[in-house]
């Protein structure tokens, strides 16, 4: 167990840092081999002091490619491993739909949708053209950062006394 002052820290930590970071993700190459699902994972998994690989792997086709925003998928995963106390119990499938859209609603109400052809504001980034247009007009950089750094805080705001209780 840890202290929720702690745990807040650490979420405000990491924030902070992707407030800073993420939008150079291409500009200065520094995480171009992670895409937004991979960091919303990844950076949750930092703040609860959680190294596994696997989260982060699962996330990974997560991204654009389910027409919901990588960032939301990867905070729907993070919602289902609270839910289920990390691993000591099995999520009941309409305890996770709750809050599942408990969490879907939050990020709907700052953005307006979770889908990441909206969120985009048109682009497909499933295609080679679509991607390189993402690319040229700086939409991670404008945009996409900004989904990733809500979903975390989403999580912060919903759960942070669970996940106290819990690591």
């Amino acid at each position: 167990m840890i202290d929720v002052e702690e745990l807040e820290k650490r979420f405000d930590k990491k924030l902070e840092e992707f407030r800073i970071e993420l939008p150079k993700k291409y500009t200065e190459g520094k995480i171009v081999s992670q895409n937004c699902a991979m960091l919303t994972m990844r950076g949750f998994l930092e703040i609860i002091g959680k190294e596994d690989e696997n989260y982060i792997n699962m996330a990974a086709p997560l991204a654009a490619l389910t027409d919901t925003c990588g960032a939301v998928n990867a905070g729907l995963m993070i919602t289902g491993l609270i839910t289920g106390k990390f691993g000591e119990k099995q999520v009941h499938q309409l305890k996770a739909s709750e809050e599942g859209m408990r969490f879907l609603k939050i990020f709907e109400q700052y953005f307006g949708s979770c889908h990441c052809q909206v969120l985009t504001g048109g682009y497909n980034l499933l295609t080679s053209k679509g991607m390189q247009n993402y690319l040229n007009d700086k939409i991670w950089e404008k945009k996409c950062y900004k989904y990733v750094v809500v979903a975390i805080e989403i999580i912060k705001k919903l759960y942070k006394r669970k996940i106290a209780r819990l690591i």
